[in-house]
């Protein structure tokens, strides 16, 4: 397949792309990751149908694909203990994998990525943070939109480390994910 055939394939039917010239550029790559994160916080739905769909399309170009499931961010935002939050993750697992994401990809499970050295960076983000910052994406990410909770201001810093420190090229999302 060809770049401009890839670049039909990777943004047929979505809302935006952002810099379209660089996504040429990745695609030139020999070795290149697409990402994308989920919170196992309930039933796999037509959403998340339709973002497999993206990351099969994603590794049909060529891409390594890394599918995140942030139990510990869905723990942080008060979807669910860590246990039903890992009983929800395997379900998804099982259900993207029959979806097709099976080949080519990997799950990388929140709890397991926590180290002394993720938290650190962790934290150095968090001094160059905003509280203003944080709380636009905070409204995003979480139910309650009036009274935020300080775990609730990590998720987002959380979700920007893990796209950093997973050496993504391409990360995919929905658009309440641009803030």
């Amino acid at each position: 397949m060809n770049i401009d055939e890839a670049i039909a394939k990777i943004t047929k039917d979505t809302t935006e792309v952002i810099e379209v010239e660089e996504l040429k550029e990745i695609l030139k790559k020999d070795e290149k990751v697409a990402y994308v994160g989920f919170e196992p916080s309930g039933k796999v739905h037509l959403g998340h149908a339709l973002t497999v769909k993206r990351m099969i399309a994603l590794r049909d170009a060529g891409f390594k694909i890394k599918i995140f499931v942030a139990n510990l961010h869905g723990f942080l935002n008060g979807k669910g203990t860590l246990k039903e939050l890992n009983e929800i993750a395997d379900y998804n697992i099982k259900c993207f994998k029959a979806l097709g994401l099976d080949e080519n990809t990997e799950y990388i499970l929140g709890s397991d990525r926590i180290t002394f050295e993720y938290m650190s960076d962790v934290f150095k983000a968090a001094q160059f943070t905003t509280i203003s910052r944080a709380q636009r994406s905070m409204a995003q990410v979480s139910r309650d939109s009036e009274n935020h909770n300080v775990a609730e201001a990590l998720y987002p810093i959380m979700q920007a480390m893990d796209i950093h420190d997973l050496g993504v090229d391409v990360a995919v999302g929905g658009m309440e994910q641009r803030k």
